[in-house]
């Protein structure tokens, strides 16, 4: 199988690079950090996977479609590719900073884009293909304190339903991914109670199970999909009471 997959060097991603890493596949892992994608690819590599490793920012174009191209290069194709890389920024809307939310925009926005859609004209050429990108539960509904992450994620579902409709002709699926919260760096900054928080390696096996199923936009654990239904019907008062607390400024 050949996987290409952003934010590959920690978290969600490195452990999805796990999980498909056995022996004979092919994977393509893009990240920054480029010292722990190389010990990744070389437990990878370790346990019989192909692994090319792309030290590269998901928000520079050039850089990810040079990445890309070389990527079907060494393959002839692609299987599937997950569009894992995202942040999350501290609320300071009320002090009035909006650079860090179009670097936040950049990334969790524009860092799909760049990602999914160069793979396109490959997944059509070879008529096969599964298109993924990871959104969020704070993507179903606007949080107070997450303005800017809700709108980044809400923004990923809407064009991956876009795109899977514009693909419905052929064998290429575009889906989302909606995970609640998951032990990463990234929740491991928060100090509030996290409400039903999966390991990461439970995560990914939710996760990979969708993909084999070829889910639309998939939201886990089940739990998390509860909440869905009540977030995106509950009037504004409740959402403001029951939404975690903001993100602090600085934290991860």
């Amino acid at each position: 199988m050949r996987i290409f997959i952003t934010g590959a060097s920690s978290g969600i991603g490195a452990q999805l690079a796990r999980h498909y890493g056995t022996r004979g596949a092919q994977l393509g892992l893009v990240a920054r950090r480029g010292a722990l994608l190389e010990e990744l690819a070389r437990e990878l590599q370790e346990q019989g996977a192909s692994v090319s490793a792309y030290v590269a920012d998901v928000t520079a174009p050039a850089a990810m479609r040079n990445a890309i191209d070389d990527f079907v290069a060494r393959t002839g194709g692609v299987d599937c590719v997950i569009a894992n890389a995202g942040i999350g920024i501290g609320d300071t809307l009320r002090e009035g900073d909006s650079e860090s939310v179009a670097h936040l925009m950049s990334v969790n926005v524009v860092g799909v884009t760049n990602t999914i859609i160069p793979f396109i004209p490959t997944m059509l050429r070879q008529n096969s293909g599964t298109l993924v990108a990871m959104s969020s539960v704070a993507g179903h509904r606007g949080l107070p304190g997450r303005a800017a992450y809700s709108a980044s994620k809400a923004a990923i579902i809407t064009f991956m339903d876009a795109l899977r409709m514009q693909l419905a002709d052929t064998n290429v699926h575009a889906m989302t991914l909606c995970p609640g919260f998951v032990e990463t760096p990234l929740t491991a900054s928060l100090t509030n109670r996290l409400p039903f928080l999966l390991g990461v390696e439970d995560a990914v096996r939710l996760m990979a199970q969708a993909i084999d199923g070829r889910k639309k936009t998939f939201t886990l654990p089940w739990q998390m999909d509860l909440v869905r239904h009540v977030m995106t019907n509950a009037p504004e008062w409740l959402i403001r009471r029951l939404a975690p607390p903001p993100r602090r400024a600085g934290a991860a």
